[in-house]
């Protein structure tokens, strides 16, 4: 892959649709320069992260068929390339309403009660307006569940955060107790 490429490209979408068209398969690749990963979920539906940030792409022809006029709303999305973006957050949608007649995108989500948490949480526009045109039993309902971690990558994303957040405070903690060490083994010498 050209270096120079890399310097135009500056988003995780950008990355991944460049990915996708070089290496022109399906599945999962992975970046050589920016780490990013490329997913696809089901036909049309891909999921673009790298260590800090997750989005989905759905394919313009998909969401027609598949998404309501709401989920395509520019308020929730991007349009590019053919798809349309749906960054951090706003992931939930598509997923949530793709996951009702998608088992691939269904078995893709690893916590509803995150989902739900995330759109009420969020988009409570988005929710309102569903709710008003669903029946009871697929109404969006809050969640006690935290937001933004429905997705394995986003669970993998936190844990890494807390790994290195944890590894931090030791590693100051272990230099303050050395320092605090010193301290109190030059009052001994000057005590003797």
């Amino acid at each position: 892959m050209p270096a120079s490429l890399w310097g135009n490209i500056n988003t995780c979408f950008e990355i991944g649709f460049e990915i996708c068209k070089l290496m022109e398969q399906d599945g999962k690749t992975k970046g050589t320069d920016k780490d990013t990963e490329v997913e696809k979920i089901a036909d049309g539906v891909l999921l673009m992260s790298n260590n800090k940030e997750v989005l989905i792409a759905v394919k313009k022809d998909t969401a027609s068929q598949a998404l309501s006029d709401t989920a395509v709303s520019d308020l929730y999305c991007e349009e590019k390339n053919g798809y349309l973006i749906y960054n951090g957050a706003a992931a939930a949608i598509p997923l949530f309403e793709l996951s009702k007649n998608n088992d691939s995108v269904r078995g893709f989500i690893v916590s509803e009660e995150s989902l739900r948490a995330t759109l009420c949480g969020n988009y409570p526009e988005y929710v309102k307006t569903h709710n008003m045109n669903a029946p009871p039993d697929e109404q969006i309902t809050d969640a006690d569940a935290p937001p933004y971690l429905f997705l394995q990558k986003q669970l993998d994303n936190a844990a890494d955060e807390t790994r290195s957040e944890v590894a931090e405070f030791q590693h100051t903690h272990a230099n303050e107790a050395a320092a605090g060490r010193g301290e109190f083994e030059d009052v001994l010498e000057l005590e003797r």
